[in-house]
């Protein structure tokens, strides 16, 4: 029995918020392997594919307005916490897609962007990546979740952080 059906956003991975388009076999695995097709918010072009028997790598539905309105909320009322962990704990952190873990996490990448530019330096390669890779999670799902552009999604998070 499938967890997700079509039509259904989910959270995935770094992508962020993807919509299922597709559920069934794909040509190169064979008839007996099913996947969910999904797309992503960000970049319809795009297509993932999770073999429904590993749906558990699906992190879970897209959060509803009311939620992520009070998501919003809760980010603009809290501040920067605690300290940037290492790769392997921000890369859980994103992995969670935990709204407000992830948010700080980009505020974390944000001040640490603010310090290097002090002495001429700015985000090393990876933590420019994660950084996308977070405001990606968290404005695909607000665009998702509130019926807006990822733009307008970018700006609320931007205001939110302050």
């Amino acid at each position: 029995m499938q967890k997700y059906k079509i039509g259904d956003h989910v959270m995935y991975g770094f992508s962020g918020a993807c919509e299922i388009v597709e559920i069934g076999t794909l040509d190169f695995a064979g008839p007996d392997k099913v996947y969910y097709s999904l797309k992503p918010v960000y970049d319809a072009r795009d297509t993932i594919y999770v073999p429904v028997a590993k749906e558990d790598e699906i992190v879970r539905k897209v959060i509803g307005k009311k939620k992520a309105q009070e998501l919003i909320k809760q980010i603009g009322e809290s501040g920067l916490k605690g300290e940037l962990p290492d790769r392997e704990g921000c890369e859980d952190i994103l992995h969670s897609a935990d709204g407000l873990e992830v948010s700080n996490l980009i505020r974390l990448l944000r001040n640490l962007r603010i310090q290097n530019k002090k002495n001429h330096k700015g985000l090393n390669i990876a933590d420019a990546k994660l950084l996308t890779y977070a405001e990606r999670i968290v404005t695909s799902e607000m665009a998702v979740s509130l019926a807006i552009s990822m733009e307008d999604a970018m700006g609320m998070l931007n205001t939110a952080l302050g």
